[in-house]
């Protein structure tokens, strides 16, 4: 047995690139496979828009027209500054309506996936409104 593990440690000496290429794909798919796993678990594939079959789901997302950035190279002047404390009180007053972190700050609802603010309890959570 000894042998066979000595062999082994010169062949590995002798092949250094070899193994060095065969160890990083290995990582590489084991981290890969368990990444993949936690994404299923997890629930988050539920709400993930690229997959396929949301084509039709994804065309009908408009983007928000009332958040648009500020302009890199525009002036710093009193209206800018206005312009940046209106979209703060905005923010904040949002963050302040959301309350502590519990279950119910996740709910469909409170993400935008539902037009209701109750779902049925006995709902799929695969199925959500995304789907119809």
């Amino acid at each position: 047995m000894s042998r066979f593990v000595s062999g082994v440690k010169q062949w590995a000496i002798n092949h250094q690139f070899a193994c060095f290429i065969v160890l990083s794909i290995s990582i590489a798919i084991v981290m890969t496979t368990v990444s993949l796993e936690l994404y299923r678990r997890s629930g988050a594939i539920v709400l993930d828009m690229s997959r396929p079959g949301y084509e039709r789901v994804r065309s009908a997302v408009e983007k928000s027209t009332d958040d648009q950035p500020f302009d890199s190279t525009g002036k710093v002047d009193a209206k800018a500054i206005q312009q940046f404390e209106q979209r703060l009180q905005k923010y904040q007053s949002e963050l302040s309506n959301l309350g502590n972190f519990s279950s119910g700050n996740i709910s469909d609802h409170d993400l935008g996936l539902t037009n209701s603010p109750s779902t049925d309890a006995g709902e799929d959570a695969s199925t959500s409104t995304l789907d119809h």
